[in-house]
């Protein structure tokens, strides 16, 4: 009760006090003066301190006085505060809120006031040495108000920085267990607690300590892990925040804590007490971003989103996280992640909830090695149950493997592992653990449609993953660069892996049974329907029979796995006997495509008919026998697909199924080479009328299965046809039947033929001795056996009472053999078998009599005369002349024209061409192969047609070709612009369309009309045919044959180049060889004919250079070269037109040939040249140099300059008569050709010589002096090159004729005022011709060039000034006074370039630079320069160029050569003292020296010259030294070893020379924090206290460069220069980079002032900052001197050291001992490799748990 008492009296007297302090404030305001006296008053202290509180509460603000810094200017040492703590006790009101000054002071001087740091250290070092009985009484102390005033002042007291934390640590025992029951202590309320000041107390140290501190808080146990195991979930969001904030920062992401460190922090118990705050249920004191949620919401979810990115961070992060990783993936049984792993079993809500899930899922895709340890272990059930549970379960197995690499990380291992061990690892990232066969066979047997679907999709998931694995392996060019793995060695990997999937997956009975159990339960409400009667109506019963969503992804992914399996496991399908055609009764009927059944089942249930081994399926085969379709049975399922096939109406599944119809007839093998004949039926299938599709499917089906029963009958009967066929075309030609026959000339090969064509082509090769190439399969196999088996089931029609069967066979029939015998490359055969079968006697007129007379009539057309018989119903009328139908489509149109011979008529033409735009892409080869078959019958019957008609019908029928090229080309790329159009927009789900578009990009169409075309034997043929003189066989006259070859070859000209863009673009040049190679030979032999004859030009361009012209660009570099130089070697007369004798001066033009060489020689090298190409180019340049003087055409000209330019090795192959033509033409191109061959060659050097000896003055250039110029530089630059085979007076005779000729009008325009000045080299020229210069000359030159040189225009007037010079050397006092003028206009062009302001021009920095340069070398030479322009000189320079480098080292020179002891001029000019004002009074001093924040940092070199300049100056007047520099100076260096550092320690040096020493200036800092305690200075004040501390400029220091200063110590260094020695600066010969190293010299002598008795050190600092490791390091320097002030910093430092207290002190001690105990000899030098050990083992000391490895080294 007494305590009660004096509670609630002391809080009486508080509101007292408070009332009277309020009404004291009112009348005047609180200062520091004020408060320390309130303070000293009798009544007590109390309403002081109070007003104190409150005062500092609402600090920092600019309009209320700052009382916090008021006190501690006048009270630094808060003398009068902590005499209250020293005094009798005092009440605890009055307690808390001394603690609360206490706590406003220090959280002040660690935030904006940190300039008073000082006043804040003392404070905390007075608390832990005097008063920490006091505070160890309030902590624990019953009043909460007390403790968590208490807490709050200890957190602000570690928060003045790592030694104050430090301190805090050392001295206060964190291990005490009533110290961790303070953080259960919570408000009801929600205000300020004793809990939250407990947290800030526990995060001060992870904010304000440094790492060391750090760690050593973190291994106290209970001290920061009790927050989190003390209700976690019902505190603050901001408390929660700014915990996992400062943990993510100071801890996760601190790179100086080691990844075992964090571990033994974050246990398994701390994970999980962290992750409870996924259901955070604590108080919202933030407001929500979201208004549309509630606030509780909204802090629900912040709180899960904060700890889940922490926890994301933590585990899941190899370089900041708490995992390793395990390259066995967990297979060597290692206890790796043991953290993790309990982590993980403890997340019991990780299948329910969703951040929760995707956290385990990341920490098992970083942690591959714990997927089986932890699905050994958890709780979750995986055995199969119709349950969400269940479920949900199976979904995070999903999402864990979908997050696994598709390819294990097995694979990337450098290393051999073996193939068991591989295959273990490889199945932990494949198949789960808790997945095997009698899990998913449980599943699939239980009657749940969404457990099923559950199931197969997981069984999905592990062979999607397993087929990327054994693709992956099966890839050759993979393991073809690996050095572990052979391809051999993973295709047994692969028979291993396969192996061990079938021992885990199910059944392929029990997934087939999961179809058929589907499929029965659809047949049961059908059979209860059908026993209750019609009780409902139709719709609903159909609505019934439909299959819902879910059975229907059911199936689909049902029908998935099992091609999943054909692809994964193949042996599993191939060991199981079920005939998967039974698969399909559920997709198609005999009606067709079942409409209830979705797109996505028939595209899957296509994919495994596609995928699956023919024999698995009974396509062929009736179900109730051969005559079921007779007796009303089952339709085979080929039936059924073909129905399918004309029913969908889905592009995708059309296609598919058209795909799966022609594999199935391909696997009979009767369509081996005929394969593509079966696009012909299945096409006309789908374009039958719908109502007569029925008929016409019934008689596909009835034919193809009577032919794959029965196929040698059909096959003998094509046999024997195509023999026909060759034998009568060799009857016709009166030629031997072995020659024009194909190989095949007897029954016996035909049977072998057959035989080929049902069980393959290996025998052909043995047997008959050739390989089937695409042309001879053409020869051999031109249509397929089908066609007779259709021709007699027709037949057989006809002859029967259907005729309206009869008539619908017959339209299609007709139809397909329409298109099939356009098809044809030789139609002979099929012509002879379809007049074979019509000859039959119906016993009535049949309907289709019309149409069989028509197509008779029209495939007679290829039938010869004598072969041709009369058919028997067309006998019987009288035949119709054939009428022009009103064709629509462009192939009909074709065709109809063809047959009336109307393809002469403009319309019909007219009607062509605009029908051919809508051909659609998949008729574009069946037209181009119908064009090519009635050329090839217009070049045979070429004779018959005659003049008139045959030219234009071929100039036709290559015009359609070129045309159907050019529009397939066009669909081509349009098709390819809807893929890409369709990637882009293509989504999750199955669209049929988009899949369809998709398929579009693998389209070979173009390719194959390209091929057909290209390839057909009569283009080939008949291509410069007469050029070549390589003709066909034919039988036509000479007059008729030379028309046909010239017609077609120019038509076959213009298919070829609008077809060899594309081919270039497609990569399928090689389809022109043929072409190519008959141009290259045709036009040699042109040439050659040409050669041979005379020059006469024909009127007509010959086509075989027509051809060259258009197709060269794709021609071979060999091919390119021989017409090339063939060409060359042609009498120049061959190449130029002929110009009539009456007119024999005109210029003379290049004709067709002439023309024609141009743009070969003008090819791009590339392109040709692909070897030997130097050696074709010798050839070219030869003969094209031979050529030219005869010629003289520009395009030659500039043909031969570009060559000579791209290889100027060339050049002597070039003849020297081709020089005198260049001179003679004078054309900027032929004066080009001259100088290069001036520059390259010695022989034409000479040949030129001897051309301006034979030519005289004058040369002949009085009009061309501007042209010549050039070539006149060029030959005084080359002049001197001498050669053995160069007469040596020759050159010496040269000189006099030019300079006659060339020196007045030179000299005139050297002197000439015009601006801008003339164009053309002529300085140049000028100033080497000086040297030959007469005297009188010279002197006009030395009296009026000076007065032009002063402006920058005239930089160029300086080439011929420096040539005087060079030309004065002989005589001494015309050169001194030449020199002196020069240096006078030198000085005034550099003053008015200085004043133009155009600093930043290119052209003008290089002209200055040059000039600098020329006043450099003046001034070595002079030795003086006229003051008034000196001082102009400098002044202008600093003002314009004070960041010119050029400039400022021209100046140094400048310096040290005018203002040196012996210079007579010194005294004249300016006086260094004015100089270095101007330098550092100057605007641009300090942004040019310091480096601000926001701006780049000045260029290095410019402050390098600005340095040495100031060193010069300092050097030689030491007067200009004052102390105020050195802030300047020390804020420039950076304490390295660059080059300029070291020097501008030198000018510090120069400084303590001259009685400036840095010691009395006492600010020891450097960089940037020289710059900023400068500007504090002189903003404050100077005062003792203000001055920085050891600790302060030990933080300073790099850690990581000292360490790289410590690894690469300059041994070399020397600590003072020695005065015999000329270099100053330090070089490394090593590769180590300077300007990352501390400089030693600077450092050593820091350390030996920071370590005098009268600082305080932080000893720990000191060794923690890597100080004490370069100390130690520098043992080890081969300076005495270095090694003597090492020595001496250590022993200060020892001094220091025995008086520290730190946790490691006794440890660093020992270590210095047994350094000491090792000195033997004074300034003893220590190996590298010893005092680099001494300082890695002491840093080695603030690590603690980290010895061990030490130890080892030590042993």
């Amino acid at each position: 009760m007494g305590v009660s008492k004096r509670k609630a009296s002391s809080g009486q007297d508080g509101a007292a006090s408070s009332a009277g302090a309020a009404k004291r404030a009112r009348k005047e305001e609180l200062t520091g003066v004020r408060f320390k006296a309130q303070l000293k008053d009798p009544q007590g202290p109390g309403p002081g301190l109070e007003a104190f509180v409150s005062a500092a509460k609402k600090l920092p603000r600019e309009d209320v006085y700052d009382v916090v810094e008021g006190y501690i200017k006048i009270s630094v040492e808060c003398a009068e505060i902590f005499q209250l703590l020293s005094g009798e006790k005092r009440p605890e009101s009055e307690t808390v809120l001394i603690f609360q000054v206490f706590e406003a002071i220090l959280l002040r001087t660690a935030s904006d006031l940190s300039h008073f740091h000082v006043v804040g250290t003392n404070i905390v070092k007075k608390l832990m040495n005097n008063h920490m009985k006091l505070i160890c009484e309030s902590l624990y102390a019953s009043g909460y108000r007390l403790a968590r005033a208490c807490l709050s002042l200890m957190a602000a007291m570690v928060t003045q920085g790592p030694e104050a934390a430090r301190d805090v640590c050392s001295h206060f025992d964190l291990n005490k267990k009533t110290l961790y029951t303070l953080v259960i202590k919570r408000d009801s309320k929600g205000v300020y607690d004793v809990r939250q000041a407990y947290i800030q107390f526990a995060l001060s140290f992870l904010i304000a300590g440094d790492d060391s501190t750090i760690v050593q808080v973190l291994e106290v146990k209970e001290f920061i892990p009790c927050i989190f195991s003390s209700g976690i979930k019902e505190d603050r969001i901001s408390t929660i925040n700014i915990l996992l904030s400062t943990l993510k920062t100071k801890v996760v992401h601190n790179k100086n804590i080691t990844k075992t460190q964090k571990v033994r922090f974050f246990t398994g118990q701390l994970l999980n007490h962290i992750a409870s705050l996924y259901s955070w249920n604590g108080i919202t004191d933030v407001n929500p971003e979201d208004v549309k949620v509630s606030a509780e919401e909204a802090g629900k979810t912040m709180v899960r989103e904060l700890v889940h990115n922490f926890l994301m961070d933590l585990c899941c992060s190899l370089k900041h996280g708490i995992n390793f990783y395990d390259a066995s993936l967990g297979t060597f049984g290692r206890g790796g992640n043991l953290t993790l792993l309990h982590f993980l079993l403890g997340l019991k809500t990780a299948a329910d909830d969703e951040l929760v899930a995707d956290l385990v899922v990341n920490i098992l895709r970083v942690c591959p090695d714990l997927l089986n340890k932890y699905f050994k272990e958890v709780t979750f059930s995986f055995i199969p149950r119709a349950k969400s549970t269940w479920l949900n379960n199976i979904k995070l197995l999903n999402k864990i493997y979908e997050a696994q690499p598709e390819i294990s990380r097995a694979f990337q291992t450098r290393e051999f592992i073996p193939l068991p061990r591989l295959l273990a690892m490889v199945m932990v990232t494949t198949v789960p653990l808790v997945c095997n066969k009698s899990m998913f066979t449980q599943a699939l047997n239980l009657d749940s449609t969404s457990v099923r679907h559950t199931a197969l999709s997981l069984i999905s998931v592990v062979l999607k993953r397993a087929l990327k694995t054994v693709d992956h392996c099966l890839n050759k060019e993979v393991w073809q660069e690996s050095g572990v793995y052979t391809a051999v060695m993973m295709e047994e990997f692969v028979q291993l892996f396969r192996e061990a999937l079938s021992k885990i997956l199910p059944d392929l009975n029990t997934i087939v049974w999961v179809w058929q159990s589907l499929k029965k339960q659809e047949t049961k409400p059908d059979d209860k329907k059908g026993k209750k009667g019609s009780d409902g109506p139709p719709a609903a019963c159909e609505a019934r029979q439909c299959d819902d969503a879910e059975t229907i992804l059911l199936k689909a992914v049902l029908l998935q796995v099992i091609c999943l399996y054909q692809k994964v496991v193949p042996h599993v399908v191939t060991q199981y006997n079920f005939d998967f055609s039974k698969l399909l009764k559920g997709i198609i009927s005999e009606q067709g495509l079942r409409e209830e059944v979705p797109p996505i089942l028939q595209h899957h249930m296509l994919k495994v008919a596609l995928e699956l081994p023919a024999s698995k399926f009974l396509w062929l085969k009736a179900q109730e026998g051969p005559d079921a379709e007779i007796i009303g049975g089952e339709r085979s399922v080929f039936y059924l697909l073909m129905k399918m096939f004309v029913t969908s109406s889905h592009l995708q599944l059309k296609s598919s199924t058209k795909l799966l119809i022609m594999k199935i007839l391909q696997d009979t093998g009767v369509f081996e080479h005929t394969w593509k004949e079966l696009e012909l039926w299945l096409e006309h299938l789908e374009n039958t009328v719908e109502e007569n599709r029925e008929t016409v499917i019934q008689f596909l089906e009835r034919i193809l299965l009577t032919l794959v029963a029965n196929p040698y009958s059909y096959t003998d009967k094509a046999s024997d046809f195509v023999q026909e066929a060759s034998t009568l075309q060799a009857t016709m030609t009166k030629q031997e039947a072995d020659d024009m026959s194909i190989p095949i000339s007897h029954i016996d090969d035909v049977l072998d033929m057959v035989d080929v064509l049902v069980e393959g082509s290996e025998g052909l090769d043995e047997e008959i001795g050739f390989t089937l190439n695409e042309d001879m399969i053409l020869l051999t196999f031109p249509f397929s056996a089908v066609v007779p088996a259709a021709l007699e089931a027709r037949n057989k029609l006809l002859l029967g009472t259907d005729s309206e069967a009869a008539e619908n066979v017959v339209t299609y029939l007709t139809a397909v053999l329409t298109d099939l015998l356009h098809t044809q490359r030789d139609p002979l055969a099929l012509c002879l078998l379809l007049q074979a079968y019509d000859k039959l006697e119906p016993p009535c007129p049949v309907p289709c009599c019309h149409q069989l007379s028509r197509f008779n009539r029209y495939y007679s057309l290829w039938i010869p005369e004598q072969a041709r018989e009369a058919w028997l119903l067309q006998a019987q009328g009288s035949p119709s002349p054939p009428a022009l139908p009103s064709a629509s489509s462009f192939t009909a149109l074709l065709q109809a024209a063809y047959e009336s011979q109307a393809l002469r008529d403009k319309h019909i033409q007219a009607q062509l061409q605009a029908s051919m735009p809508h051909l659609p892409m998949q008729q574009v080869l069946r037209a181009a192969k119908q064009v090519l078959l009635y050329l090839r019958s217009t070049v045979e019957n070429f004779g018959q047609l005659g003049r008139s008609v045959g030219p234009p019908l071929l100039q036709l029928f290559l015009d359609l070709l070129r045309r159907l090229v050019v529009h397939c080309e066009q669909l081509d790329a349009q098709n390819q612009q809807r893929c890409e159009a369709a990637r882009a927009e293509a989504d999750l789900f199955l669209d049929m369309e988009s899949v369809a578009s998709l398929e579009l990009a693998n389209d070979q169409t173009l390719e194959e009309v390209l091929v057909a075309v290209l390839r057909h034997p009569t283009l080939e043929g008949w291509f410069l045919a007469l050029e070549q003189q390589a003709l066909p066989p034919h039988s036509l006259s000479p007059v008729l044959v030379k028309l046909l070859a010239a017609h077609f070859s120019a038509g076959l000209l213009q298919l070829l180049a609008a077809s060899a863009p594309i081919l270039r673009n497609i990569g399928q040049l090689g389809l022109l060889a043929r072409y190519l190679e008959a141009i290259t030979q045709s036009v040699l032999k042109e040439l050659q004919s040409r050669r041979e004859g005379p020059a006469t030009s024909p009127p007509k361009t010959p086509l075989q250079l027509e051809a060259l012209q258009e197709l060269h660009p794709y021609m071979e570099g060999a091919q390119l070269r021989e017409v090339t130089l063939a060409l060359l070697s042609l009498p120049e007369t061959h190449l130029v037109t002929q110009q009539p004798t009456k007119c024999p001066g005109k210029e003379r033009h290049l004709n067709a040939l002439g023309k024609t060489l141009v743009q070969l020689l003008t090819c791009s090298p590339q392109d040709q040249l692909q070897s030997g190409g130097l050696l074709w180019s010798s050839e070219s340049v030869r003969g094209l140099g031979a050529l030219l003087p005869a010629l003289a055409v520009d395009e030659l000209d500039t043909v031969l300059l570009h060559t000579l330019q791209r290889e100027p090795v060339l050049v002597p192959a070039v003849g020297a008569d081709l020089l005198d033509y260049c001179l003679a033409r004078r054309t900027q191109a032929a004066l080009s050709i001259a100088a290069l061959l001036l520059q390259e060659s010695c022989t034409h050097l000479l040949w030129f010589e001897q051309w301006c000896l034979q030519a005289g003055p004058g040369l002949g250039l009085q009009g061309d002096l501007d042209d010549f110029l050039p070539l006149i530089h060029v030959y005084l630059q080359c002049r001197m090159r001498s050669h053995f085979t160069r007469p040596a007076g020759v050159s010496s005779a040269v000189i006099p004729v030019l300079r006659k000729t060339l020196w007045r009008q030179l000299q005139n325009r050297l002197l000439s005022t015009d601006s801008p000045p003339a164009p053309g080299p002529y300085q140049e020229i000028l100033a080497q011709l000086v040297p030959f210069a007469r005297a009188k000359d010279l002197s006009v030159l030395m009296d009026r060039l000076p007065s032009l040189l002063h402006t920058p225009s005239s930089h160029k007037r300086w080439i011929v000034a420096d040539s005087i010079s060079a030309a004065l050397e002989g005589s001494a006092e015309e050169l001194c006074a030449w020199r002196r003028t020069l240096l006078e206009s030198c000085v005034k062009w550099l003053i008015v370039s200085f004043n133009g302001g155009q600093k930043d021009d290119d052209n003008t920095q290089d002209q200055e630079k040059q000039m600098l340069l020329r006043l450099n070398a003046l001034l070595h030479a002079l030795n003086e320069v006229d003051p008034g322009d000196w001082q102009k000189f400098v002044k202008t320079g600093l003002k314009f160029r004070y960041q010119d480098r050029t400039f400022l080292k021209t100046l140094l020179t400048a310096i040290q050569l005018l203002y040196g002891p012996e210079s007579s001029v010194r005294t004249k000019l300016i006086q260094l003292p004015v100089v270095h004002t101007m330098l550092m009074q100057h605007s641009l001093f300090l942004p040019t020296l310091l480096k601000s924040d926001g701006e780049e940092s000045p260029d290095s070199q410019v402050k390098e010259a600005l340095v040495d300049l100031m060193l010069t100056v300092v050097e030689m007047c030491p007067s200009v030294c004052e102390s105020s520099h050195f802030a300047v100076l020390l804020g420039a260096y950076g304490a390295t070893l660059s080059v300029l550092d070291q020097k501008i320690l030198l000018l510090l040096r120069a400084y303590e020379r001259n009685k400036l020493s840095l010691i009395n200036f006492r600010v020891l800092l450097w960089g940037p924090a020289a710059v900023e305690h400068h500007k504090t200075c002189r903003s404050l004040g100077r005062s003792l206290w203000q001055q920085p501390s050891v600790g302060d400029i030990l933080c300073l220091l790099d850690r990581d460069r000292m360490m790289q200063t410590i690894l690469h110590f300059p041994q070399n260094r020397r600590l003072l220069p020695s005065e015999d020695t000329q270099e100053l600066i330090f070089k490394d010969k090593s590769r180590v980079d300077l300007d990352g190293l501390y400089d030693p010299c600077f450092l050593l002598q820091l350390f030996s002032e920071l370590t005098r008795p009268e600082f305080v050190v932080d000893c720990r600092k000191f060794l923690d900052s890597n100080a004490l490791g370069l100390t130690v390091t520098a043992l080890s320097s081969y300076d005495p001197q270095m090694r003597a002030v090492a020595y001496h910093v250590l022993a200060a430092y020892y001094s220091h050291l025995e008086g520290a207290r730190f946790h490691e002190q006794s440890q660093l001690l020992y270590l210095l001992d047994v350094v000491r105990n090792g000195i033997r000899t004074q300034d003893m030098r220590l190996t590298f490799t010893l005092a680099l050990f001494i300082a890695k083992a002491a840093l080695q000391i603030l690590k603690p748990g980290m010895g061990l490895p030490l130890l080892r080294y030590c042993d």
